[in-house]
Parts: structure tokens; sequence; C-alpha cells
């Protein structure tokens, strides 16, 4: 071993601080000097003229930040909302963005009678007054569609005052005696308000509590049987789940509530049944299936109610 290794002192023992960790503790809570600091070197850059708008923007994107957080947290954001909202609509209104005509017409500016016009008004639920761009025209437009008897409607906002309904009328379709009254009905069933029963004396007479609505589906079935349907006086609906018809001669032909196509093929198809629609019969049951009864005129239980002039 060489004397420069034998000369070699020891190395001294490095003594370490003790930790205290109080202050340690309170060394590593950067939170709030580091906000101070970025705001001292926002304030720097301030003073020494550098990136001003950058500087800017983002203090006021921070206070609007803290604004919004403490707005939210506080429940006040709905509030202020709501307050933004109403200021922006008066200064809309008080800029002639109000409703002041509200136009209601049929296909291509037809006018319509006061009595639809009543009734798609009163649908339509907007006055005079408004703000035109608060009406929600898919609502609006779905109530007025609702009345039935209106097959499409379509609402136009034209700026900055009027509110234009256009709506689209559906076709008449048959007449149904109700409480001793004729109405025009469509296919829906649906009556159409205005319309008046004499204008319409060929179309087909419904009679009963129900008929209305179940008639397009019977009339649809009748189609198939012409010679059953060219006797045919009206459609009589019975405790709403059956069918009479009345028949030019006077009887009434008496339908199942199940199958009745099958009783319509026996009268279409069979002479000696085809005959029994021109007898002057009272009644002709033919309820039960492969059996028909026949009642002779006595006295007829006419229909009550005026009907068009082709029927009196």
């Amino acid at each position: 071993m060489s004397r420069a290794l034998k000369r070699a002192k020891p190395k001294a023992k490095v003594r370490t601080a003790p930790i205290r960790r109080g202050k340690t503790a309170a060394k590593r809570r950067p939170g709030p000097r580091k906000a101070t600091n970025w705001l001292h070197a926002r304030a720097r850059d301030v003073r020494r003229g550098h990136n001003v708008r950058g500087t800017v923007l983002s203090l006021l994107g921070g206070f609007f930040a803290v604004v919004l957080f403490a707005l939210w947290v506080t429940g006040g954001l709905g509030s202020a909302a709501k307050a933004t909202q109403d200021i922006m609509a008066s200064s809309l209104m008080a800029a002639g963005f109000r409703i002041e005509y509200i136009e209601v017409v049929g296909p291509e500016g037809r006018s319509l009678n006061a009595i639809d016009k009543s009734a798609v008004r009163q649908a339509l639920a907007v006055e005079e007054g408004e703000l035109v761009f608060a009406i929600n025209l898919n609502q609006a437009r779905r109530r007025i569609e609702d009345l039935g008897w209106i097959k499409e409607a379509r609402i136009m906002r034209q700026l900055p005052n009027r509110l234009t309904v256009i709506v689209i009328e559906r076709a008449p379709y048959a007449l149904w005696q109700s409480g001793g009254k004729w109405h025009v009905i469509s296919e829906n069933g649906k009556v159409l308000v205005s319309a008046d029963a004499a204008n319409y004396p060929d179309l087909p007479l419904v009679v009963g509590t129900g008929g209305a609505a179940a008639f397009k589906p019977f009339l649809a079935t009748m189609q198939a049987y012409p010679y059953v349907l060219s006797r045919v006086q009206f459609f009589v609906r019975v405790s709403d789940r059956r069918w009479n018809l009345r028949l030019q001669n006077g009887a009434d032909l008496m339908l199942p509530t199940q199958n009745p196509a099958q009783a319509l093929t026996l009268f279409e198809q069979v002479p000696e049944a085809r005959h029994l629609l021109d007898f002057a019969l009272k009644r002709i049951d033919a309820r039960l299936s492969g059996q028909i009864f026949v009642r002779p005129m006595i006295n007829q239980n006419p229909i009550t109610g005026k009907i068009p002039e082709r029927m009196s």
C-alpha cells in the first residue's frame, strides 16, 4: 500500500439540519403566492408596455369568470340570465319587433270565413304586442293541426311585426247526423265547423254515435260490394260497434259485429239474397252467419233531422 493512501485523512461527516415540518409545510402552499405573483407579473407587463392588450383581456376574462362562478354558487346565475333576456326583449320590442298583425289565410292566400279564423287564432294562442322572436313556431303549428279539420299548417314570421298563418283544411268526406243536425265531416271523422251540409248533397250520409270516426274504414270495405252500395241510403252506426244499412226501399240491412264482409258477400253474389234488397221490407237481419231473417214493412222507423234535398 502506498504512503499516499495511508496519509489520506478520513472524510468529515456531513451534519444535516433537522427538518422543521411546520415551516416546510407552510412553504409548500403555493396557491395564494402564485396567484399574487401572476397579478404582479401582469401589472409589470402593463407598466412596461409589454402585451398590454392580451394582459387586459386576461384580467377581464378572469374577472368575469370569478363573477360567473360566484353567481352560480349563490344561485343568482338564472336571475342574471333572465334579467339579460328581459333587457334584450325590451330593446327588440322598442326597435319595432313586436307583433302588430296576425293574418290567417288558406292556400294561395285564399280568405277564410270568420268561424275558421277564430278557431285558428284561438289554437295559435298568440296575441298582438308579443315579441315576434319569442313565438315557438313548431308548438303553435302542432296546436293548430290538433284541431283535426286542419290537414296542414304553416306559420311564418314576416319581420319586423307580422305573423302569417297558412292552413290547409281537410276535404269534405261525408255528412254525419248528430243531435238532429247534419254536419260535414272530414275523412278522419272531424267536423268541418264552417261547412254547410246543404252545399254537399252528394256526400254519403252517416248516422249514429261513433259513426263519424268509424266510417272511413267501413266505406273502404263497402267499395268491394258495388251492388249493395248502390242500394244504400244511410250508413247507421249501432251502439258504436256494428253497422246497419238503411236501403233505398226503406229496409234496414242489419250486419254482424264480426266479419260483416261475409254477409255483404252473400247479398252481392247470391241472386235470391240480392232480390231482398229491392223488396218493401222493414228489416233484413243478417247478423247470424249463413242465415237471413226478414220482417215485412209495417211502420217505418224514420231517421230524424233535416236532410239534404236529394233525400227529402
